[in-house]
């Protein structure tokens, strides 16, 4: 069975048409952790936005995020690689 954690986290992360960055990670920025969470960190490039939060490890939560901020793009390149998977 795949695990989506795992998978997000051996991943390098993901890039859309305007140059959005996603990458996810295990550790804070000053390398606190979480058992029951993870890091997602949106870097909007010069646009100067950007995230980086703790989140629920699930599907639904990196989704809600990333659609949230209107990131449907690098959902669905996340959603893509994921499939490939099986």
């Amino acid at each position: 069975m795949k695990n989506w954690r795992g998978f997000l986290l051996s991943c390098k992360g993901w890039q859309d048409q305007k140059g959005n960055t996603v990458v996810f990670s295990d550790r804070g920025l000053v390398g606190e952790t979480k058992e029951d969470e993870f890091w997602i960190y949106l870097d909007e490039g010069l646009r100067c936005g950007g995230m980086h939060r703790p989140i629920a490890p699930t599907r639904e939560a990196v989704r809600e995020a990333l659609l949230g901020l209107g990131k449907k793009e690098l959902w669905e390149a996340i959603e893509t690689d994921w499939n490939k998977e099986e």
